[in-house]
Parts: C-alpha cells; sequence; structure tokens
C-alpha cells in the first residue's frame, strides 16, 4: 500500500510539474498536415505559427480549415506510460529485494500488479488532465471574412516570446 501511494505520489508531481501555462495551437489546413505548434502573430491577414522545431509556418484565412488553441500539459497517453513505467520501477526494486531468487513467480506477479496499478493511475490523471484543459476551436473552413470578423478571439493565445532565427 505504501509503494502505491508513493507511485501515485510521484505521478502527480510529475502532472503538476509538466502542467504549463502556455498555449498549444493545431491548425488544419486544406494543403499541408496539421501543424502544432504555438501561435506567434494573428492578424487580419492570416496567423503565424512556429513548430516544436522552430520552424515558422504563416497561413492565409483561405488556407485554413481549422485552428484548434488549448493548454499545454500532460496527455492521457503520457500519463498512462508514466504511470506504468513508474509501477514498472518500485517492481524491479522491489524484484531487486529478493536475495535468494526463490520467488521469482511472486516477483513477477507482484511487479505486473505494480506496473497495472501505475498504468491505471496514470490512467485517472490523465484523464482528469485533458479534461481540465480548456481551449476552443475556431473553424474558418476557408473563409476569410469568418476569419477577419473573428480572429480577434486569437489573440490571447499569442506566445510573445521572440521566434528563433537560425541563419545558415
Amino acid at each position: 500500500m505504501k509503494t502505491l501511494l508513493i507511485a501515485l505520489a510521484l505521478i502527480l508531481a510529475g502532472c503538476c510539474l509538466n502542467a504549463q501555462q502556455n498555449w498549444e495551437v493545431k491548425v488544419r489546413t486544406y494543403s499541408y498536415k496539421p501543424i502544432r505548434g504555438s501561435l506567434k502573430k494573428v492578424n487580419a491577414e492570416g496567423i503565424g505559427i512556429e513548430d516544436k522545431k522552430g520552424n515558422y509556418y504563416i497561413f492565409k484565412p483561405t488556407e485554413i480549415h481549422s485552428i484548434k488553441i488549448r493548454k499545454k500539459g500532460l496527455g492521457f497517453g503520457e500519463a498512462v506510460g508514466s504511470g506504468a513505467l513508474v509501477g514498472l520501477s518500485i517492481g524491479i526494486s522491489v524484484w531487486s529485494l529478493d536475495k535468494g531468487e526463490n520467488n521469482t513467480a511472486n516477483m513477477a506477479k507482484l511487479t505486473a500488479a505494480l506496473v497495472g496499478t501505475g498504468a491505471v493511475a496514470g490512467s485517472m490523471v490523465g484523464g482528469v488532465a485533458v479534461l481540465i484543459r480548456k481551449g476552443f476551436t475556431l473553424k474558418v473552413k476557408g473563409n476569410p471574412d469568418y476569419f477577419t470578423a473573428n480572429y480577434n478571439r486569437l489573440e490571447p493565445y499569442v506566445d510573445r516570446t521572440e521566434i528563433k532565427y537560425v541563419s545558415y
């Protein structure tokens, strides 16, 4: 029971450390695959996005199908994976206490139970994290008039940090 509480505390701590107040934007276009990143610029002519690799994209309203904004944070799959990994780590550390190696079957069952418990705890944390994240979707559908009327709703989500330019 003590190890379960420790595993749950580690998962929750990871969730809290990973939760950021930054916003992630996902842009679906008619000509590109979906682009995820930070919203860097918004005006009546379009938007500017910087992806995680540092690439900068500019989209005109006629190219945009939809813009989805949500808080960055722990995803469901990440939480389940983290929980299972914590459970496996605890199971392996408990298994190392078996000096005589006489209880291999019991230790394997205990490790499997800890991995399962960690995955379940991670699922609960991940589910709550996904539900808590707020955001909205702006469905432009290539309509420049709709975008011009609603682009100001994107302004609070613009990331004002400096854009990294790389020269070759």
